[in-house]
């Protein structure tokens, strides 16, 4: 259920990204990653070293004010990648 949680969120955060909503954005993202961190043990043991670049991008792209990135990123990488990894 968390996980399903975490898409549910990744939706929310690329809709405010892509309303324009910097702020409401940027404190969506925050919390998004929170609960990423706090499933990573119901991840497989790769996560965290394939999940740093998607983090890196995420970082830069709100360095730059870049909320299209951040809105494609949490859309389509990070629920990709979380699927991808869920342990079975």
């Amino acid at each position: 259920m968390e996980i399903d949680e975490i898409f549910l969120m990744c939706e929310e955060v690329a809709c405010c990204a892509i309303d324009g909503c910097t702020s409401k954005t940027y404190n969506k993202l925050s919390i998004l990653m929170d609960k990423v961190v706090s499933v990573i043990p119901l991840l497989d043991d790769s996560f965290p070293f394939v999940f740093k670049p998607v983090l890196s991008s995420l970082v830069s792209f709100q360095a730059n004010n870049d909320l299209n990135g951040i809105a494609d990123c949490v859309n389509f990488e990070l629920p990709s990648l979380i699927e991808e990894h869920k342990r079975k």
